[in-house]
Order: structure tokens, then C-alpha cells, then sequence
């Protein structure tokens, strides 16, 4: 696929041929270099299998507008939330990948809502996570005392009576060694796997034992390449990530290199059972920048969204209680941790505090038998 940069009437437009139609898309912008940046951006979505068809993340008004002026005379106005919250925005000047991100999906819940500043019934009615209604409860707080010490609206603040909730439930519930057995069986023996499939699932088999043996985030384990590999001195190095390009648009799709969770580079113990596993994995020809777990199409990054794809239809297959792929990262930490102590736990996952760990991976996987002392 060409796409041909053009412009008309002083706005931009990308050009492109699909099924054999000329097709012509207006972005929303003036600015030339934001123009190429869309167009590449365009041609690696290409590239990658993983181009919207429908092209609205393309669109530049799907960004977060926080331009809202205030005027004195509006009171109306100045009293809803969802003014003062882009004027408090706006006053933060956050990184796109910020704004695009939590800001973004909270300003979302506010204008659906249209509530007044001091109206927090719709908000305490709201079905959330007690983590994401205690991390928008503290932005709006925030927004409404930055609005009262600014004087653009009167009164006392409301938000400050809400009290963070707290979860019932733990985010981590590792796999038993059986349960994990099984899904690694299902899927190396495409037990589930249509027969018109055009990826089988075993394909998965090298990646999802890559994530029960390590306990890498599964993005950590995308972005991984060759040149990562220690096979002499036994490492694997584990400084980069693979993440949504929220630079872009908050309702991005495409994945970008990036950083890890906490910013640091950490070094896992490249053990026996791993090393067979990558060196029977590794093919002939592999350069050091190549990525180590590739799409099913034999380039590019692996299909995070058909992998979890798969992974739902396993799991349901075997009649396994629902979990994210995420969870065999808890279930490989769980597993340290009751072997081998938290602080061996925490320096595998990356963590520099305990409270972490023994929080949301340390929980016991085993059988009770036998653990109960012989003598007192």
C-alpha cells in the first residue's frame, strides 16, 4: 500500500488505493509535519496487519480538546464540570501519553454525564473499579479545589467528603501447576483451534511459556529481541516494552517501543528450561535487532488482541475460570515467592518495595499438604 500526501484548500489530505478504489482522507490538519508524522504512521499500521479501516483513530479531532474558554458572563457555564475541568487541564500541561490516557477516559465519564462542579451523586452511583473510582475521585477533587482557589466558582467542595473505596477482591489469581499444565497442553495440541484457522494455536506455545516461566509483563516479553538474550552469561535483559501510542490519540491501537512499567532495566536469570526453550525457538538467520516473539505472519510484532483471542477460547475450553494473560505473570511471582522468599519475588519482578509483592503475588498456589509442622 502507497499513501501519497496532498493538500487542498490549505488542509492536508492522505491519498491511497484499497480494493482497487482511490480513497481520500482529511485528517484535520494545517500543519505539514503532523501530516507526515500521520502518514507514516499509516503505512507502519500497513505494514503491521493492524490498520484501521475505518480510519477514525487516524483523525485528529479524536484527541482530547481541552481549548474551553471561560467567560465571566457564563455563569451557566462556569458551574458544569466539565468547563473547569479543561480549564484545569490545560493549566497542567501534560504529555500527550498522559492526557490521552486516564485524563482522557475521565473527561469521557464527565461529559456523558453533564453534571454541575458540586453534583457527586452521579459519581458515587457510577459502577467502577474501587482503583479507578478512587484514581477519578482524586482528579476531580483536584480540579474542583484548583477552580475554587481560582475563584471561578463558589462554595465548598463536596469531593473532599467521598472516602477512597476499597477493593473486595484481589486483582491476582495465579494459576494452580495444574491449571497451568493444562493451558499450556491445549494450546500445543491445538485442542481448541478451529480447523479453518489461519494461525493454529501452538504457535502461542514458545510465548505463553516464555510468560509462566519468567513472569514479564506480557508487553516486556513483545518488545524483547535477540540482542536481549544473554545465552553466554545466562541473562535476559528486560528494559523495553511494548505499548499503545497514546501520543497519537487516545483510542490508538498501534504499539510503539517504549520504556518499561517502572522506567528501569532489570536482569533475569536465563535458567536450563529456558534456554532449551529460546535456542529451539531462535531461528538460523535471527539478527540481534530482530524481535523474539513475532507475528503470525512471520514479521512484525505479535498480535497481542488475537492472542488473548485464543487465550479466552482455551480457557473456556477447559472450563477454567476466567483470567487475563496477565495473571501468569502473578502466577510466576506467586511461585518465587512461596520457593524462594519476596525479596527474590520483588527483585524478579522489579519491584523495590515488598508491600507490593506480598500485596498481589505472594499468594500460595500449593497443596496445604504437607506444609503443616511435625513438632511444636
Amino acid at each position: 500500500m502507497k499513501f501519497n500526501l496532498g493538500i487542498d484548500k490549505g488542509n492536508y489530505r492522505i491519498s491511497f488505493t484499497l480494493e482497487g478504489k482511490r480513497k481520500l482522507f482529511f485528517p484535520g490538519t494545517t500543519d505539514e509535519l503532523t501530516a507526515k508524522k500521520l502518514l507514516r504512521r499509516m503505512e507502519f499500521d500497513w505494514d503491521q496487519g493492524q490498520f484501521d479501516l475505518t480510519l477514525q483513530s487516524y483523525k485528529l479531532k479524536n484527541r482530547v480538546q481541552v481549548t474551553v474558554k471561560i467567560s465571566p458572563d457564563q455563569k451557566e457555564d462556569k458551574a458544569k464540570l466539565i468547563t473547569i475541568w479543561d480549564k484545569w487541564v490545560k493549566t497542567l500541561n501534560l504529555p500527550l501519553r498522559t492526557l490521552n490516557d486516564h485524563y482522557h477516559c475521565c473527561r469521557v465519564m464527565i461529559s456523558k454525564a453533564e453534571p454541575g462542579w458540586d453534583d457527586v451523586t452521579w459519581f458515587v452511583q457510577s459502577d467502577l473499579s474501587a482503583s479507578t473510582w478512587n484514581t477519578r475521585r482524586r482528579f476531580i477533587n483536584s480540579c474542583v479545589t484548583w477552580a475554587l482557589t481560582e475563584g471561578l466558582i463558589e462554595g465548598k467542595n463536596p469531593w473532599l467528603a467521598l472516602k477512597a473505596r476499597r477493593s473486595t477482591k484481589t486483582s491476582a489469581n495465579p494459576f494452580t501447576k495444574a491449571e497451568t499444565q493444562q493451558i499450556i497442553e491445549a494450546f500445543q495440541d491445538n485442542r481448541f483451534c478451529s480447523l479453518n484457522s489461519p494461525c493454529k494455536h501452538s504457535y502461542y506455545v514458545p510465548y505463553l511459556k516464555f510468560l509462566f516461566l519468567t513472569g514479564v509483563r506480557p508487553g516486556e516479553a513483545i518488545a524483547l529481541q535477540w540482542k536481549h538474550i544473554d545465552f553466554e552469561n545466562n541473562l535476559i535483559e528486560i528494559s523495553e516494552a511494548m505499548g499503545k501510542d497514546l501520543e497519537s490519540s487516545p483510542y490508538a491501537t498501534r504499539r510503539i517501543r517504549k520504556e518499561t512499567k517502572t522506567g528501569e532495566i532489570r536482569y533475569l536469570p536465563l535458567s536450563p528450561i529456558l534456554e532449551e526453550l529460546l535456542l529451539l525457538y531462535k531461528p538460523i538467520d535471527a539478527k540481534p535487532d530482530s524481535l523474539v516473539f513475532i507475528g503470525a505472519r512471520g514479521k512484525g510484532v505479535l498480535d497481542i488482541r488475537a492472542f488473548r483471542e485464543t487465550w479466552k477460547k482455551v480457557l473456556n475450553g477447559l472450563g477454567l475460570e476466567y483470567r487475563k494473560p496477565y495473571q501468569t505473570r502473578h502466577t510466576a511471582l506467586s511461585n518465587i515467592a512461596q520457593n524462594h522468599g519476596l525479596l527474590a519475588a520483588a527483585k524478579v519482578a522489579g519491584h523495590k518495595s515488598l508491600d507490593m509483592v506480598s500485596r498481589h503475588y505472594a499468594k500460595f498456589t500449593g497443596d496445604l499438604k504437607g506444609v503443616m509442622p511435625d513438632l511444636l
